[in-house]
């Protein structure tokens, strides 16, 4: 039986950007929500609950993608720290773990990326106007 979460599918490879854009809509459905509820207008130690509400969705996608790149950097040198294994099936399946191992790493480091461009304006800009 496989783990659920195999290090070695395309969809895990995946993920990490499935995360920023589940923030991306995240963050700026709640500017939207939360501008028209008030939010801008309370204050909490200096921020507006808005702010906070922004921050805390942008920390949680960044602890999720630095939680995927994490394991997949394990898995990656899991594999490639292997010795080839007999037979030609056997390699060509190692050479496949070892590229969807560094491809998931990849695409949570463009992901994480993704998720701090994202979240910029919420220090350099007013959240409603």
């Amino acid at each position: 039986m496989t783990d659920r979460l195999d290090p070695y599918r395309l969809t895990v490879a995946a993920a990490p950007l499935a995360v920023w854009a589940l923030h991306f809509v995240v963050v700026y459905s709640l500017v939207g929500l939360g501008c028209e509820q008030g939010w801008h207008l309370r204050r909490i130690a200096g921020l507006e609950l808005l702010t906070w509400t922004l921050l805390l969705a942008t920390a949680a996608a960044l602890g999720a993608i630095g939680w995927l790149g994490w394991w997949s950097w394990q898995a990656w040198r899991r594999v490639s720290g292997r010795s080839p294994s007999a037979g030609e099936a056997a390699e060509t399946l190692q050479r496949r773990q070892r590229f969807l191992g560094l491809a998931t790493l990849l695409s949570a480091l463009l992901g994480f990326i993704a998720v701090v461009f994202t979240a910029t304006p919420i220090f350099m800009l007013p959240s409603c106007t």
